[in-house]
């Protein structure tokens, strides 16, 4: 990325802010209208299910409505607006799969660690459930002696084989799919057993191959399973984790962040309210080395930015109105995440040269991806205000006359699209240097 796109990167919510201070002093009380986008959009089955305002598939449909109307009529193809567009059809092949599946599937030794890399990098930046050093050889061990053990009720199971899943789900679609239905299957048969770890595991990663295989409402449904197992073991208090030992402690910590970051993810998404609260959580979203400084972390720092796009959320899609003061608070909390994070998220992009370290270079750029999508959000109400004001303009053939009010407005408008353009350029870099996962959902 050239310096100065870099320089303009830095500073981009510091100057948002200013805007958004000199214009509280034109008008303190104005405020802009956030506009209504929730749709009812048909799924693969053709049901119509709802999508929020602030998701991207409502935004979508607004700018094709408008641009139907205003520039040219024909100028989306009409697939675009089919259910086609939410998520891809589930597999018919697997309707019967509980009766197909009931015995064990094999899995080939010599496949696992290509598959858990894969499974790494896909996941990078938005979920942290296992010692990545030690996974390849934990799922090679309970391939080779786990059979025996592999009762109907053994969720470790059903964990590896989703693993193996989603793993495999970009180079091995069928086998893929055969690890999942059967792993979903014994996953649901034992929803009233006891609850574990592995529980919370296990929906959660059949929610996380839901998202990969772009079933958006299979994942959010499954996520519901997940949250409500893991609020059941108490995963979201950190004094009730410290209990199982030091080890144990840093995995539940780290199962109720990951949590956390696919929830708000979800939610974001698909514009519905999320599933988790931080109102009796205690578990820290912060970590510290013995100087003070704090530990470069992606998990970390996706649920930071996540929280900010959670205040976003609440405190603008939620009530319909987004003020100038409003905007200068939030884009201060994003220039303090920029600060601490975009440095070093893009020097763990830039260094990386191989596939050897895929799993970290996908998970930095889901995470950047994820702050330059907090900056449209916030300011996407602007940019959608004032391609109405000048659409009307120009139907009315006057010419505009300027205020501090409309700079600052417009300013914000152009920041929206800056943050889009900054978003996918490294992304494209990534692409066409050939280390960007196929199926990373944020991207996506």
């Amino acid at each position: 990325m050239p310096d100065s796109v870099a320089q303009r990167h830095l500073s981009y919510s510091a100057s948002v802010a200013a805007d958004a201070a000199s214009s509280t002093a034109v008008e303190d009380h104005d405020e802009t209208e956030v506009p209504r986008e929730a749709r009812l959009l048909w799924d693969s089955q053709g049901k119509l299910i709802f999508i929020g305002d602030c998701a991207p598939l409502s935004f979508f449909q607004t700018v094709r409505q408008l641009v139907t109307s205003s520039v040219d009529a024909n100028a989306f193809s009409p697939q675009t607006s089919r259910y086609s567009v939410l998520e891809n059809a589930y597999p018919k092949t697997s309707a019967h799969s509980t009766s197909r599946t009931a015995a064990r599937p094999h899995v080939d030794t010599g496949r696992i660690p290509s598959s858990v890399m894969a499974y790494l990098s896909v996941t990078a930046g938005l979920v942290d459930l296992f010692d990545d050093a030690r996974l390849v050889d934990e799922i090679s061990l309970w391939a080779v002696q786990g059979q025996a053990n592999d009762g109907p009720d053994n969720m470790i199971s059903v964990v590896y084989y989703l693993v193996l899943a989603n793993g495999h789900l970009g180079h091995d679609q069928q086998l893929s799919q055969l690890y999942f239905d059967f792993a979903r299957d014994r996953a649901l048969a034992n929803i009233g057993g006891n609850m574990s770890i592995a529980t919370v595991q296990a929906f959660l990663l059949t929610a996380l191959y839901s998202l990969h295989a772009c079933q958006i409402n299979g994942a959010f449904l499954f996520f519901g399973l997940a949250v409500r197992a893991a609020y059941s073991i108490g995963v979201h208090r950190t004094e009730v984790n410290s209990r199982f030992g030091s080890e144990m402690h840093r995995q539940r910590d780290r199962l109720w962040k990951s949590l956390r970051v696919v929830d708000l993810f979800l939610s974001t998404s698909m514009g519905r309210p999320p599933a988790t609260s931080d109102v009796d959580c205690t578990v820290p979203y912060r970590a510290t080395d013995d100087n003070g400084q704090e530990v470069f972390d992606l998990l970390n720092a996706s649920v930071q930015i996540f929280l900010i796009m959670e205040t976003i959320v609440v405190e603008v899609y939620s009530k319909r109105k987004i003020s100038l003061r409003q905007t200068e608070g939030i884009s201060l909390d994003l220039r303090e995440w920029s600060t601490r994070w975009l440095p070093r998220l893009k020097a763990t992009v830039a260094k990386t040269v191989s596939a050897d370290n895929a799993s970290d270079l996908n998970g930095a750029a889901q995470v950047m991806s994820t702050y330059y999508y907090a900056v449209i959000l916030v300011s996407r109400p602007f940019l959608m205000h004032e391609v109405y004001r000048r659409k009307t303009v120009d139907s009315q053939q006057t010419t505009p006359t300027p205020s501090g009010l409309t700079s600052a407005k417009a300013r914000l408008a152009d920041a929206c699209i800056d943050a889009a353009s900054l978003m996918v350029d490294p992304i494209h870099d990534l692409i066409q240097r050939g280390l960007m996962t196929q199926r990373a959902p944020v991207i996506v």
